[in-house]
């Protein structure tokens, strides 16, 4: 059963990077962004490194499912044995939550695609870049922001807390005790993972710009 939800979720987020590419006229958008910087040679230089290499961005998306659902697993593991749960809980078990919650994540592709095919049809590179549906950094002006604040309020978004519930869910279905319990270990666990990442993408993005 895990094999098969690890499966299905890479072919969803493969077929939402897909679809992607071809509907919104990416090399275009290329041309756009860098038509002041570079000339043309050089950029058709950088649209065919990309499409050469392409595959790879294809490739390393099992790789990225496979490593955030462990991290996630393994948030919600250390969460659980400090909290001195008497449900010994496998590693494996809560691995297969977080793939159940990858189903909301993947979401986030198709919905972004359909907003740029339908609602905002006059974009650019950097509105693709810089635009996480249903985020708080949608109401906010991005040009005034500093670039380390982008990935963190991208994250407060209805995905990301519907994702939260998700493993609440599943943590309140294995231990089976009082909803509000999962509720508190999940904070703790994978709030604290992910505030430590947050943490870690603000610094290098300070550090990198």
């Amino acid at each position: 059963m895990k094999k098969k939800l690890l499966f299905i979720i890479i072919i969803l987020y493969i077929f939402a990077s897909y679809l992607t590419n071809k509907f919104l006229s990416l090399e275009d958008l290329i041309y756009g962004f860098y038509s002041e910087q570079f000339a043309k040679e050089q950029i058709e230089q950088i649209i065919q490194n990309q499409e050469k290499w392409s595959w790879i961005s294809y490739a390393i998306i099992p790789v990225l499912v496979l490593i955030r659902g462990g991290l996630v697993a393994l948030c919600l593991n250390v969460g659980l044995f400090f909290y001195d749960t008497e449900n010994k809980i496998k590693f494996k078990q809560l691995f297969r939550i977080a793939l159940l919650g990858e189903f909301v994540l993947v979401l986030v592709g198709f919905v972004k695609l359909l907003y740029f095919l339908f609602i905002k049809t006059n974009y650019t590179l950097q509105d693709i870049q810089q635009f996480y549906p249903l985020s708080y950094i949608n109401f906010l002006d991005i040009e005034n922001l500093e670039p380390w604040l982008i990935y963190p309020l991208q994250t407060i978004n209805l995905f990301e807390i519907t994702y939260f519930f998700v493993l609440v869910y599943g943590v309140h279905k294995l231990l089976k005790n009082n909803y509000w319990k999962s509720f508190e270990i999940t904070a703790a666990s994978y709030g604290t993972g992910l505030v430590i990442w947050l943490g870690l993408v603000m610094f290098l993005t300070l550090n990198l710009t």
